[in-house]
């Protein structure tokens, strides 16, 4: 049924039949009763409104509906409300309507036809719409992506007064995210996120200030705006706070304040803070000493593919300190250091210095753990007897000569117009000659492999 149609049917039952209380009804009393939490009185009024085809009312009775409140929860109500205010040109519902399309409430699941809904609010000048419509063309949700049109749309919002479309074009600017970076712009649209209470953006301009990106360098101001931030519960900013407390950065050095602060991003799941914690229970700065602690925090961390975690965790198993140790899995969790997203500088040479006491089939059998772990998840138990690395017999000259010569391949004919290259690993470390006749030691990366249903080390190419 048409727009016009439903208008039609609502204004000609009205005129046919006299509601209880319509006179009465007064959509204010009604908006004014829901905002207090006046649910019984906000249906009272709103109901003979809706049934006298309010958009406004509909739109209200729609949220009701949608939240259970006043009401029986009902998905497919609201829903059936919300498209009667949207099709009225009704930006709220149509927003509204928008999200239950692109979370699937109520209705089939469409990000297509939830972007459909945001633009129509968007070019009503909804600031939230625009926004919206701008993290969909940032992301290529539901339409192409386009970062020139995310940051058009992004800037219309942030001129409407919408903090989070502040902040984003705020990091458009700031990291050159699909438009010409320009940090001063960037510091700019975060400034005033972060004026008007945007956590993430008080987090971000903090750091701006405190390195004097886009902005005089200005360390006081970024300690305020970060503990304003921490204080809305953001986990970044709270482990940030941590770090200037444990360090001395700004504020005067207090290592149990460190701790508080580590252990509210640490109950948010921060990987780095959950590091960071687990070093003061180890070293008994600001916190009891507690090695049992200090291990199930590096665990927590490792898990998440925190490499100076993995390093720390591996430590542990190497001197049995706080877990049972076990050389093989230490060697398992430095090689997954060394190979992190952002590596341990120095899990690799620990790594090489355990295996240089390691019998082959307990290097082989470390390899497998690292090989098989997923992250998110614990590391794999380990067949063989746990053992220390102190126990392990020096390996022989010749086992070590084994290990240490001849680890680069032999260098490649060159080929015209193109570089080539030959490359040998050793797990996640590789050794690659090039046709220059220049050699290179790196650290191969993990890559999901679907065929395999799990990580791989991934050299790379030439």
């Amino acid at each position: 049924m048409s727009r016009n149609k439903l208008l039609f049917v609502a204004v000609l039952a009205a005129s046919v039949y006299t509601w209880p209380g319509v006179a009465a009804a007064d959509l204010a009393a009604g908006l004014s009763a829901y905002q207090s939490g006046d649910y019984a009185t906000a249906l009272k009024e709103l109901k003979p409104l809706v049934d006298a085809g309010d958009v406004g009312a509909a739109n209200t009775l729609a949220v009701m509906y949608a939240h259970g409140r006043g009401v029986p929860k009902d998905a497919t109500q609201a829903i059936r409300l919300y498209q009667f205010a949207a099709e009225a040109g009704n930006v709220d519902a149509q927003f509204n309507l928008a999200t239950m399309y692109s979370s699937g409430t109520g209705v089939a699941k469409s990000l297509e036809t939830a972007s459909i809904w945001f633009r129509k609010a968007a070019d009503g000048g909804d600031a939230a719409s625009q926004r919206m419509l701008g993290i969909m063309y940032f992301d290529g949700l539901g339409i192409g992506k386009d970062r020139a049109a995310a940051a058009k749309w992004f800037r219309k919002g942030a001129d409407g007064g919408d903090t989070a479309s502040q902040r984003r074009l705020g990091e458009m600017f700031a990291y050159g995210q699909g438009i010409e970076k320009d940090e001063v712009a960037g510091a700019a649209q975060l400034g005033k996120a972060a004026a008007g209470g945007d956590a993430i953006a008080q987090f971000e301009y903090g750091w701006m200030l405190a390195n004097g990106v886009g902005v005089a360098k200005d360390q006081a101001a970024s300690v305020a705006w970060w503990r304003k931030s921490a204080d809305q519960g953001n986990a970044g900013a709270r482990f940030g706070m941590g770090t200037l407390y444990e360090y001395g950065t700004g504020v005067e050095k207090d290592a149990k304040e460190a701790a508080q602060w580590y252990r509210l991003a640490v109950d948010q799941g921060h990987a780095t803070a959950q590091n960071n914690l687990g070093t003061l229970y180890e070293r008994g700065l600001g916190v009891r000493q507690d090695p049992l602690e200090a291990a199930r925090l590096y665990e927590l961390s490792a898990r998440q593919g925190d490499g100076d975690a993995q390093r720390n965790l591996a430590r542990l198993y190497r001197d049995g300190v706080g877990v049972r140790a076990d050389a093989v899995v230490a060697y398992a969790w430095l090689n997954l250091a060394a190979s992190a997203d952002e590596p341990n500088t120095h899990a690799l040479a620990e790594r090489e210095q355990i295996a240089a006491r390691l019998s082959r089939e307990q290097v082989v059998e470390g390899q497998r753990l690292s090989r098989e772990w997923k992250p998110g998840q614990a590391l794999g138990k380990s067949k063989l007897k746990p053992v220390l690395v102190a126990e392990q017999a020096p390996p022989s000259m010749q086992l070590t000569q084994a290990s240490f010569t001849g680890r680069f391949p032999a260098r490649p004919e060159a080929q015209q117009g193109v570089t080539t290259c030959n490359t040998r690993c050793e797990n996640s470390t590789c050794y690659r000659t090039y046709d220059s006749g220049k050699q290179v030691e790196y650290q191969a990366r993990q890559k999901w492999n679907p065929v395999t249903n799990r990580f791989d080390w991934d050299a790379g190419t030439c």
